[in-house]
């Protein structure tokens, strides 16, 4: 099946750098394509895990160069605002409307007093481990955008480290919190990294992946997972979970689905071109070609309006807890 867009940020890939894979999860072979994404890669469902995942894949030297300016490239009017832009959306933000962050402050007694240390690889902006600061945990971040890393500098995460899963290596301290916030889609070997995060953990310590949901993407009449976010290379199912946990000696704390994916990059729909959604296109234009996007959104959340990802009632993204020791 061949999907249209549904994403205003496209990918232009360099087909002569895509290498065959197997199944990244459970190393299942000979897997049929299902569906062709826009961006003209292949989605394949593995028969085993249940995974849908991208092969032919980008090679590791192409992801490398496409990740190394990530935010920048797809993000930038953000960036561009300023990082004081940045830390006043945060800054009225409550952070208990993140289900991550309240699962944080849940967790944070099981030290009974003692420090409690967070790590987020791929922390982006540093969003999450701005407010984990803010709630009281000590905090620390490995991102590979070097703007990104910079923007975290300034909001006084000082201890974000540029770099990947090399970085891994360099640190020595265990943490009770390891965050895999929209990053377990983008990699080629998830297993490689879950595996040495794990050396990373504490006796108890905690996994927590925030994935869009691969479980969902069968009863999509839409595929919509398949048609935004083009740099996702698989979508985690619980069979592919259970590959986590079995290869890494994990267990399976939470499991959770919730949430819709944010509408904010979509086009209008290519069969449903209404007035609403010309109007609404136009608008968004406007406020960012204007720069009072920003000014828009801390208004919004000034007032109480919450984004609907986090909502209860979808199945979009996919919210798990990963622990390291077996559950109590």
């Amino acid at each position: 099946m061949i999907l249209e867009p549904l994403d205003q940020r496209t990918i232009n890939w360099d087909f002569s750098r895509f290498e065959s894979r197997d199944c990244p999860f459970c190393g299942a072979i000979g897997a049929e394509p299902s569906y062709i994404r826009p961006d003209k890669c292949s989605v394949l469902s593995c028969s085993t895990c249940g995974c849908y995942y991208v092969s032919p894949a980008p090679s590791e030297g192409l992801l490398n160069d496409f990740y190394s300016s990530y935010h920048i490239a797809h993000f930038g009017g953000r960036i561009g605002g300023g990082v004081e832009n940045i830390k006043s959306e945060l800054d009225v933000l409550d952070p208990l409307s993140d289900p991550r962050l309240s699962f944080l402050v849940k967790d944070m007694p099981s030290k009974s007093g003692a420090e409690y240390r967070v790590l987020d690889f791929g922390c982006g902006l540093g969003e999450f481990l701005y407010q984990a600061k803010r709630l009281g945990a000590s905090v620390a971040g490995v991102e590979f955008d070097h703007a990104a890393v910079s923007i975290c500098h300034q909001l006084g995460l000082e201890s974000v480290s540029l770099g990947g899963i090399d970085v891994l290596k360099t640190i020595d301290e265990k943490f009770d919190l390891i965050v895999l916030n929209d990053v377990i889609e983008h990699l080629l070997n998830p297993n490689q990294l879950i595996s040495a995060l794990c050396e990373l953990l504490d006796n108890g310590g905690k996994i927590l992946i925030w994935t869009p949901n691969g479980d969902a993407i069968a009863n999509d009449d839409r595929k919509i997972a398949l048609r935004v976010d083009l740099e996702h290379m698989q979508y985690l199912t619980s069979g592919a979970v259970s590959e986590l946990c079995r290869k890494s000696g994990l267990s399976v704390y939470h499991y959770q689905q919730l949430g819709f994916p944010s509408d904010s990059n979509f086009i209008v729909d290519l069969s449903e071109r209404s007035w609403k959604a010309q109007i609404k296109s136009r608008l968004l234009t406007c406020l960012v070609d204007l720069g009072l996007m920003a000014f828009v959104r801390r208004s919004l959340l000034r007032f109480g309006y919450k984004r609907d990802i986090y909502l209860s009632g979808g199945n979009y993204n996919l919210f798990c807890v990963l622990v390291k020791g077996g559950l109590k």
